[in-house]
């Protein structure tokens, strides 16, 4: 596959996975409300909370062995990249086996002392949390499949796979809800239907990359040492994304009534269209970088200063977008029952601006296997900032009070992200801003567009 034929499959792969996204948000509840009680409907809800969580740890060996094994492939180093491969899937496969295995007997611990789990009797209970301890074991092994899939330069056929198996889920469910109000059975269909989707993605990948699948020649614990700081870092995203997220949902039920809270969530729901053009950008970024040919530093410098100088903007019109339409959608999205607020609503697109001008830098970083340092900062700079929204929570500071520290966190991450791609790719503050105001970027943002065009 040429590499502009790549690119344009892997654009409209991206996109597809923002669709896919969407339609698993909006889809699946009304899915569960018609056939289920809302009773059931939390129920479910709580007991599928963990485990939806814990598959994604998966990401992080995946992630990181995907990126050495694509960088030793493309040195023509094939038995190294298998050595990549095997030790990410072994390590993978005994880490999500464990969780797994300690999610079933922590829940099936606690599940009898909760409050408001009269549905689930006994015998249920330990089905369900049995059958959803698989699903976690499925989930994990499809999502190392990645890496034949990035090595073979096929990475948009394993989005392809991985968005289709996300939409057989919602089938699944539909199926099961409606011929059934077992959660045993549910999770029963759930875990075999990723369990037949992670061995036909694993048979995918193997066509594509067979030479990964042979027996390599060198030690497993060679590439597993190399992979274990970067692993843990990409470990970390969904962690520092539900402080960001939940975290500030809960600090605000302490200083502020439930409607209130109501509003803050459906204006957060709102602004975070931004958060799906970071993710589109961030991964169309992060999946190329590893095929550029011959030395990339160069291509990266105008990518860094393109892709900062596009979110930008596009972050600002669409911020201007939303202040100026958000009080009619969200009147409408919450049926009128919350209000919106432009001062809450502008801390939070400018929340959302800093993480998607993050994206570019951060991309790079990734595919390289060098976030490690810029997560960590990401890391304490959210838990600071949860902390001191806690402060300002306690002390009866209003809302808009409340979520500024928001901003801190954001930056914990774009400040040391944006300075670590700078020195790697070897550029100073001021070269960098004189990119940005360079003729060069309007005919890079062409080129953008015209790509884009050709992957519709």
């Amino acid at each position: 596959m040429s590499s502009q034929a790549r690119i344009r499959k892997g654009i409209a792969a991206h996109a597809a996975t923002l669709v896919t996204r969407i339609a698993v948000q909006f889809v699946t509840l009304p899915v569960f409300f018609a056939s289920w009680s809302a009773d059931r409907v939390g129920t479910w809800l709580l007991l599928f909370a963990i485990p939806a969580y814990v598959a994604i740890a998966a990401t992080g060996f995946a992630a990181a062995g995907g990126n050495s094994a694509l960088a030793a492939m493309q040195a023509g180093d094939k038995e190294q990249a298998a050595a990549d491969f095997h030790a990410s899937w072994l390590v993978t496969t005994i880490a999500t086996g464990v969780l797994a295995l300690l999610f079933f007997i922590g829940m099936a611990a606690v599940v009898p002392q909760m409050s408001g789990l009269d549905l689930l009797s006994a015998s249920e209970g330990t089905a369900t949390l049995a059958w959803l301890a698989l699903y976690i074991f499925a989930v994990s092994q499809t999502m190392i499949a990645e890496i034949p899939f990035r090595a073979a330069g096929k990475y948009p056929e394993y989005i392809a796979s991985f968005n289709a198996a996300s939409l057989v889920e919602i089938v699944v469910i539909a199926l099961s809800v409606v011929t059934s109000d077992s959660f045993a059975t549910l999770a029963m269909a759930l875990a075999l239907s990723r369990g037949a989707g992670a061995l036909l993605i694993f048979r995918l990948g193997k066509n594509y990359a067979p030479e990964l699948f042979r027996r390599s020649g060198k030690p497993l614990r060679e590439s597993f040492r190399p992979l274990v700081k970067p692993s843990l870092a990409f470990m970390l995203a969904p962690l520092i994304f539900g402080i960001n997220l939940q975290g500030f949902v809960l600090v605000l039920g302490l200083s502020v009534g439930a409607a209130a809270l109501a509003g803050f969530v459906a204006t957060r729901t709102l602004t975070r269209i931004i958060d799906l053009y970071t993710n589109f950008t961030y991964a169309s970024q992060f999946y190329e970088s590893g095929h550029f040919d011959g030395p990339k530093e160069d291509i990266q410098r105008r990518l860094l200063a393109t892709m900062t100088l596009v979110s930008l903007l596009a972050c600002l019109a669409l911020s201007a977008f939303l202040l100026g339409v958000g009080p009619w959608l969200q009147d409408f999205y919450t049926l009128g029952q919350t209000s919106f607020d432009p001062l809450v609503a502008a801390i939070l697109l400018a929340a959302a601006t800093l993480r998607a001008l993050a994206a570019s830098p951060t991309a790079i970083l990734a595919a390289a296997n060098l976030h490690s340092r810029y997560m960590t900062a990401y890391l304490a700079g959210s838990a600071i900032a949860l902390g001191l929204a806690l402060l300002l929570a306690r002390s009866g500071a209003s809302l808009p009070v409340v979520i500024v520290p928001l901003l801190l966190s954001e930056a914990s991450q774009l400040v040391p992200a944006m300075r670590d791609a700078m020195r790697v790719l070897a550029i100073t503050p001021a070269q960098f801003l004189r990119m940005l105001a360079s003729r060069q970027r309007l005919a890079d943002i062409r080129a953008l567009l015209n790509q884009l065009r050709r992957s519709r």
